[in-house]
């Protein structure tokens, strides 16, 4: 929450100075600009182990996470290149069940039906745009690119025997999505929409930390990135 009430004042700020020397944009080879926004995280989860058992029958609700991040353009008539540094956090609830059969053997089976994820994220996205109409002050634009991420913080939580469980996990910090979306332009405000899918697999095993000692592994989750964002900013 602290980064996006940064990124407000930065733009309430830049509506300052423009104001004081206004430039048109489309005058501009270099522009810079910050954006806040809202995403959905609903990854593909191809596999859940628990203990050693498969899972089935998983779901996903996914719930409203914040992003908030900076950027730079630089522009070459229709085109522009856009890097950007972001930071992101993302939440949802994993829900699923271990088979039928293994129930009575498997003595957590009926307390891993829910797990609730939390991870933040620093993100350097590189995306390469065409203005499809670019008439001040109006502007549409088309975007794609890579998007390179790191995830400095990954928790799970879950209920085991009505008492909190925390696990944590390093095992895949860094990857690597594609981006594509579309930007809407009105004066110097852009609002942006955006898909993001992961290239690369995830493959993180857990640990719980609730306990004065850690145990082993004892949750394994595959997936990949699956992202929708809503964002709001400002181009100086």
């Amino acid at each position: 929450m602290k980064q996006i009430c940064l990124i407000a004042f930065w733009l309430l700020f830049g509506l300052f100075a423009q104001s004081q020397n206004p430039i048109k944009i489309e005058d501009k080879v270099f522009n810079w600009g910050a954006k806040v926004g809202l995403n959905s995280t609903f990854p593909v989860i191809n596999s859940i182990t628990v203990n050693g058992e498969q899972a089935e029958n998983i779901h996903l609700q996914y719930r409203v996470g914040f992003l908030a991040a900076a950027f730079w353009r630089v522009n070459i008539d229709r085109f522009f290149i856009q890097p950007s540094v972001s930071w992101r956090y993302s939440s949802g609830d994993i829900r699923f069940n271990l088979p039928e059969e293994k129930m009575a053997t498997t003595a957590v089976s009926n307390v891993y039906d829910r797990l609730v994820y939390k991870t933040r994220s620093i993100e350097a996205p590189v995306l390469v745009g065409y203005k499809i109409v670019n008439d001040y002050p109006y502007g549409l634009s088309l975007m794609a690119g890579p998007n390179f991420k790191y995830n400095y913080d990954v928790n799970y939580s879950s209920d085991i025997y009505n008492s909190p469980r925390k696990y944590t996990s390093d095992s895949t910090p860094w990857g690597i999505n594609i981006v594509g979306g579309v930007g809407v332009t009105i004066w110097r405000f852009f609002f942006d929409v955006t898909y993001e899918f992961g290239l690369n697999q995830v493959d993180s095993d857990f640990r719980d930390t609730s306990v004065d000692e850690p145990q082993g592994n004892n949750i394994v989750i595959d997936k990949r990135t699956n992202v929708l964002s809503f964002s709001l900013g400002f181009l100086f």
